[in-house]
């Protein structure tokens, strides 16, 4: 992997802006969107969705665990397609083509010409981060998005020295306000990585002012909400910082290695050499500057390693540019290969391929849980509608469906209506706010997940009577050996039950 060129054939200036190859780009950004669409009910619905569905139709400026935007586009997205398993796929199908058009654009800002291109495109096509964020709608889906496109404005800013693109940036980091506070993150590591290089002087611009002040005007709705809701996410963060901080801090750096693949490492890591070694790359050092600030901030506060895989789009592009300009075409052949070599050969561990028992058999669904809670959920409610069902009929009309997360309650009310349930309820993190309805008095609760001690405590009568994932097709691995509870004679009413119900988490 040594430059073959003559010497001296390397401009000590960065290579103009190139025009995007769209026939190749075009290709590759359609056939990501149909594969995710092809496999969208492979599996099923990933636990998140029910719950980011049920949050648009409780549309609000804020919830406990994210801002706004992604419920949004749930309720879009429902509204658009209908209700079904396919129809959740919609959006995060069309991110995934994004992704690929993302990838080329920024290679071509840098200069990068068809081969350039392609190569990030592969990336962006096959990267693990890729293929899981394309497959369900999740706020990670959108960061990755925002944070390219952020970094893509900043790239032109610096080649142009046009600062009115500060406006726009302003705008894109405001949509990602709405989106996931992550993107406070790239702000703080794009901004001390201008200031580390010349490119400083962009910083003294009127147009920056203005890009602030339109950020925030974005996010006020949201910091209201939270504000009226005692700053609900601080807590749910400082909770989930404390029962994952270890296990994050273990697997944030391998993490690093695999997000776009192990032979997609080679060529951000080509980029972060050229950044710190060839001069002509010297205007975009602050890209440098700003991965390793994202890479101490996130480690700091204990974040969680895919949350830097948002700064690798602009990376692998400079690093796919690098390898077009000072790689042999051989070896520039036997990268391609290996990045698609290596992302066919991991995808099963990141998206629905292989079949759902193989998958199982193989322990994917454990190695990943985003994988194995996609798994089983119809089930899961159905072994819940027969709990139901079995209750005698004066029960059945009035019982309350309670459950210990978000995933069981969303689940009940995605599939449930069709098995005669009622909506769920759940003391987990938004549902908590909705509150438990108007349950009559005396109403028998089925309780999904709840441990025996609370059942106990706060019912004189509970009955074990089902495990979820007993028997029947595989199911999400979190929700096996839950237990399924018939409750009855509460021993409190539920304006003060209610409140031991909560957990933002």
């Amino acid at each position: 992997m040594v430059d073959e060129r003559p010497a001296g054939a390397a401009s000590r200036r960065p290579p103009p802006r190139a025009r995007v190859a769209w026939t190749l780009i075009g290709t590759l950004a359609a056939g990501k969107v149909a594969f995710q669409l092809l496999t969208a009910d492979l599996y099923g619905a990933h636990r998140d969705e029910f719950y980011y569905l049920e949050s648009g139709h409780h549309l609000a400026w804020g919830y406990v665990d994210n801002p706004p935007l992604v419920p949004v586009l749930y309720r879009l997205q429902e509204a658009a397609f209908g209700h079904s398993v396919v129809a959740l796929a919609a959006v995060p199908a069309v991110l995934g083509g994004v992704y690929v058009v993302l990838a080329a654009c920024l290679a071509a800002e840098l200069g990068g010409g068809r081969g350039a291109q392609g190569t990030a495109a592969v990336v962006a096509w096959l990267g693990p981060i890729f293929l899981t964020t394309s497959h369900f709608l999740s706020t990670v889906s959108l960061d990755l998005v925002v944070w390219a496109l952020a970094s893509w404005l900043v790239l032109r800013m610096v080649r142009t020295g046009d600062t009115r693109y500060w406006l726009a940036v302003g705008a894109v980091c405001g949509i990602g306000l709405l989106t996931k506070d992550t993107v406070l993150v790239w702000v703080g590591s794009a901004g001390v990585g201008l200031l580390l290089t010349p490119q400083r002087a962009l910083l003294r611009s009127r147009w920056l002012a203005a890009g602030v002040a339109l950020a925030l005007v974005l996010a006020v709705p949201n910091l209201v909400w939270e504000a009226t809701h005692h700053w609900a996410t601080l807590e749910f963060l400082r909770t989930l910082r404390a029962e994952n901080a270890a296990t994050d801090l273990v697997q944030f750096v391998p993490l690093q290695l695999a997000v776009v693949t192990l032979v997609g490492t080679v060529v951000w890591v080509a980029a972060l050499v050229a950044l710190g070694r060839r001069p002509e790359w010297r205007s975009q050092r602050w890209l440098a500057y700003g991965y390793a600030t994202a890479f101490a901030l996130l480690w700091a506060l204990g974040g969680k390693g895919y949350y830097l895989g948002s700064w690798y789009l602009p990376l692998v592009a400079l690093g796919a540019v690098v390898v077009e300009q000072r790689w042999s075409v051989r070896t520039r052949r036997l990268l391609v290969a290996g990045l698609v070599v290596s992302g066919l050969a991991t995808a099963p561990l990141f998206t629905p391929v292989l079949p759902p028992r193989t998958a199982v058999a193989a322990g994917l669904d454990t190695a990943n849980k985003d994988l194995g809670g996609m798994l089983g959920w119809p089930s899961v409610v159905d072994r819940i509608a027969r709990v139901v069902r079995a209750l005698p009929a004066g029960e059945r009309g009035t019982v309350v469906l309670l459950t210990q997360d978000y995933s069981e309650a969303g689940a009940v009310d995605f599939y449930g209506p069709a098995l005669g349930l009622p909506p769920a309820i759940s003391g987990h993190n938004s549902f908590w706010l909705w509150g438990y309805g108007h349950p009559a008095p005396g109403a028998v609760v089925v309780a999904v997940g709840l441990s025996a001690s609370f059942v106990h405590r706060y019912w004189a009568s509970a009955t074990d009577v089902a495990t979820l994932g007993a028997g029947g097709p595989p199911i999400d691995p979190q929700e096996r050996g839950a237990a399924v509870w018939v409750c009855r004679d509460q021993r409190v009413p539920w304006p003060t039950l209610w409140p031991a119900t909560r957990h933002y988490d």
